[in-house]
């Protein structure tokens, strides 16, 4: 008898927690309007941006004859970003040649990988070693729960990220978005893709963009508020990247509500492009009559290629757990095939020669401990990937 009043105040506090909206509700009118305007700028947006990288190409053909695009897609996988991390670093340190770290013309990021693509797009040692340092040393308070009452339905998501927050904010400064403007300036791209939930659409950010937009801001701030609102939003748009749904809190942007960009798509490369809209195509109208440079596609999944075997027991927080964990995992695979399929349509189509490459965790390692963001673990992970960063058999050029 004793559990009715507690159930009752369980009941009238979940009630209490329907209440009113927090967000203003637009009407369907409004938001298809919004999704129109949006698909308006992104088209011109591509259409820009592929014509600015076939101009880069151009200019490094002219000093280069064997020049090759190199692109590099950063999967999600949380704290097994330390795997990309170390690989990266790993790689930079290499004095041999031949495999020598490119300079990289495109980068994509998607959830842990948007954290590490903008040190990846900068390129330098000390980048690499900055990022990597930071997957390898997590602080106690980067995720925290929310106390007894984590479930309740009014809270945007179980687990806060108060350092994580911090150390973004202490990254995401005036020298770190010039140096990407700088870099975008040349013609090289850098893309972190996160997924819309209010319009219900995966969306890619130019973060070069981002970076020269919030200069301007910055230059036009009149106080502090204003300077913090200029940093807040390149900042939010890698944090959205890599908010786990219900786990880690959404980012609102430009007036829109993002997640994760895992839930629609773990890796991005641009597999959504029409047959107009991709570098060969775009290639051939501006330089007809001209080689098409090669495109070379380095993947990095940080996580395992497959799920490695285990029983599960029939409780449904495990169930989910694990059912997500596989469609993510499956839908990368699915990814990754549909870009080798693409690589070899590109070529029968007369649109230039592209070379795929992809790594992933090697299926002999495990985690240290159990639990998310453990410090033993990313630093197994990144010593890993730092070792394998130069070692033959580390890169499959075979479609999983």
């Amino acid at each position: 008898m004793n559990r009715i009043p507690a159930l009752a105040t369980c009941l009238v506090v979940l009630l209490a927690a329907c209440g009113a909206p927090k967000r203003a509700v637009k009407t369907e009118q409004e938001l298809l309007a919004r999704r129109a305007q949006v698909q308006m700028f992104a088209g011109a947006m591509k259409a820009g941006i592929m014509e600015s990288l076939c101009r880069h190409a151009h200019k490094e053909r002219e000093a280069d004859p064997n020049f090759s695009l190199d692109i590099l897609v950063l999967s999600g996988g949380g704290d097994f970003g330390a795997y990309g991390t170390g690989l990266l670093r790993g790689w930079s340190e290499s004095t041999n040649p031949p495999m020598k770290l490119p300079k990289w013309d495109i980068v994509t990021g998607v959830s842990t990988g948007a954290l590490i693509a903008p040190f990846a797009y900068l390129g330098a040692q000390d980048d690499l070693v900055k990022i990597d340092e930071f997957y390898r040393n997590p602080k106690p308070d980067w995720v925290k729960t929310r106390g007894l009452l984590f479930f309740l339905p009014e809270n945007a998501s179980f687990l806060e990220v108060p350092g994580l927050e911090r150390e973004l904010d202490s990254i995401v400064s005036r020298n770190f978005l010039e140096r990407i403007a700088v870099e975008a300036a040349e013609g090289r791209v850098l893309t972190v893709q996160t997924t819309n939930v209010d319009d219900g659409s995966p969306q890619p950010f130019n973060y070069g963009l981002a970076a020269e937009m919030a200069l301007v801001n910055l230059k036009a701030a009149k106080d502090e508020a204003q300077r913090i609102a200029a940093l807040r939003r390149p900042r939010d748009i890698l944090l959205a990247s890599a908010g786990i749904p219900g786990a880690f809190p959404p980012r609102e942007v430009d007036g829109q509500l993002f997640v994760d960009g895992g839930t629609t798509s773990n890796i991005i490369y641009g597999g959504a492009l029409g047959r107009e809209e991709t570098f060969g195509a775009t290639w051939k109208r501006l330089y007809p009559g001209q080689p098409i440079p090669k495109l070379r596609y380095w993947v990095i999944i940080n996580n395992y290629g497959v799920s490695i075997p285990r029983t599960i027991q029939e409780g449904w927080p495990e169930i989910i757990t694990r059912s997500l964990e596989l469609s993510i995992r499956y839908s990368t695979l699915t990814s990754l095939r549909h870009l080798f399929a693409l690589a070899e349509v590109t070529q029968l189509r007369g649109d230039g020669e592209t070379e795929v490459r992809w790594t992933s965790i090697p299926d002999s390692w495990r985690p240290v401990n159990k639990g998310d963001f453990d410090e033993a673990t990313m630093r197994s992970l990144s010593d890993l990937g730092r070792k394998r960063a130069t070692e033959p058999g580390t890169w499959s050029s075979v479609s999983p």
